[in-house]
């Protein structure tokens, strides 16, 4: 096939997907009304595949591909499907919490009303996990979403490694985070540990179905990803969430004598990575370092500041521990905090590193309740097997662990990792159940009308 003749067809790929989403965002009733909202569900199909793909990178047009998606995907809505799925248990806790975030902007203490307006985006994210539920209990194109994320990291990936020997081709270049081109080591990190354990799941599943080749290719997709993190750049809380969630991963994938067989070989991997990685050995050393240092109060290191922080932040929790002090408060609470202390830092933060402290501070107990409630029935909604359970549940336990030392679920890149994830892999997990109870329902029909 010549490149004319290539070219040739994906213009005519392009122009087909044009006409098609012409089709579909204008043709609302009639005849052709199923065929155009099926156009519309393919043109939200691709949006939220584009969003996936530029998380890594871009949160300007990450946020673009969002609004996209929420202008095909909202007026699609049907009210009662729509009223059932926010009534299911995975989604009573996002609506609850959200509820109380907008009662919070009316019993903020002595907080302009920008102020508190700002701290609804963060918490509204998460509004959009029963859209991506409602729709992908319909679509077959979950997996789309999967791969270009997938895709976009290991591009990254491989940009990360250039970037480590050769810094001046880095986007954005950061002389603290090598091999970081583009955003922080935070981010990379979080993005290659979920890519990491995600691909190494469906090598398991493809070695199940004797699919050899998809299995090898992932395995060494997994490897890459993990020789990343150990060789060019991890966060602290990686280092803490992987073990953990290795932990679950062989519970889950091996049973009996594999398991242990597995978790021995993993220690051993694990042990080998530390003697011969600098990288993991500078990590993990300067978290002993640092908390050593902020016990003696020699110096502003991070653990420090993260510890000085939990502590005003239990004080602000104390002063009404309940309903907090309201939406959008903590900032305010600890710029006056900062004036008055004038503790080691200089800049003022806007959150305590902790989400719990996070949301307790401005929704006092009852947040907290929403939030766990949150956390357990996305935890419950993946019990079952299946890629799509284990990316769910992967994506609710990385959270969760790293949401110890940091506030992600209302940060940018982490939230929105985490609201695509739970919320497409809990639309096929309810499609699939609903589609085995139908068969099971037919099959139970059938037996009926059998004469015995």
């Amino acid at each position: 096939m010549s490149l004319f003749q290539i070219a040739g067809r994906i213009g005519a790929k392009f122009q087909h997907e044009f006409a098609d989403g012409w089709f579909g965002t204008t043709t609302w009733r009639g005849p052709r009304a199923q065929d155009a909202n099926n156009s519309r569900r393919k043109i939200a199909d691709n949006a939220l595949t584009l969003v996936a793909a530029l998380l890594p990178w871009s949160t300007a047009a990450t946020s673009i591909a969002v609004v996209v998606f929420l202008a095909i995907a909202l007026p699609s809505l049907r009210i009662r499907p729509a009223i059932h799925t926010l009534t299911r248990p995975l989604s009573v806790p996002i609506v609850a919490l959200w509820l109380l975030a907008l009662a919070g902007l009316f019993w903020a203490d002595d907080i302009a009303w920008p102020d508190s307006l700002r701290g609804l985006p963060p918490l509204g994210k998460l509004m959009v996990i029963p859209l991506l539920v409602y729709h992908f209990a319909k679509s077959d194109r979950a997996e789309n979403i999967l791969i270009a994320f997938v895709l976009s990291c290991t591009t990254l990936m491989l940009y990360s490694s250039v970037a480590l020997f050769f810094p001046e081709l880095a986007i954005s270049f950061k002389p603290d985070q090598q091999g970081v081109p583009v955003k922080n080591y935070i981010d990379q990190s979080q993005g290659f540990v979920f890519c990491a354990f995600a691909v190494a799941a469906v090598a398991v599943e493809a070695i199940r179905k004797r699919k050899t080749a998809l299995a090898a290719f992932c395995f060494v997709l997994a490897a890459a990803f993990f020789a990343s993190l150990i060789f060019v750049n991890v966060s602290r809380t990686a280092l803490v969430t992987c073990p953990i969630i290795a932990i679950i991963f062989v519970w889950r994938y091996f049973s009996g004598r594999l398991f242990g067989i597995t978790t021995i070989l993993t220690t051993i991997i694990v042990l080998g990575a530390w003697a011969v990685s600098p990288n993991l050995q500078r990590k993990i050393s300067s978290i002993f370092f640092e908390y050593s240092t902020a016990a003696t109060e020699k110096g502003p290191t991070s653990v420090a500041q993260r510890i000085g922080y939990w502590e005003k932040s239990i004080k602000f929790i104390e002063a009404s521990p309940i309903i907090g002090h309201g939406t959008g408060s903590n900032k305010i609470l600890f710029a006056r905090e900062e004036n008055v202390s004038g503790s080691m830092t200089k800049s003022v933060i806007a959150n305590p590193h902790n989400q719990t402290l996070l949301v307790a501070i401005q929704w006092g107990v009852l947040g907290v309740i929403a939030l766990y409630a949150m956390w357990i029935t996305h935890l419950l909604a993946f019990r079952a097997s299946g890629i799509a359970a284990w990316i769910g549940l992967l994506a609710v336990v990385q959270n969760i662990l790293s949401s110890i030392f940091n506030s992600h679920l209302f940060d940018f890149y982490q939230g929105w990792l985490y609201v695509l994830a739970v919320g497409v892999a809990a639309g096929v997990v309810f499609r699939n159940n609903t589609a085995s109870g139908t068969i099971a329902a037919v099959s139970r029909q059938r037996d009926a009308r059998t004469p015995v």
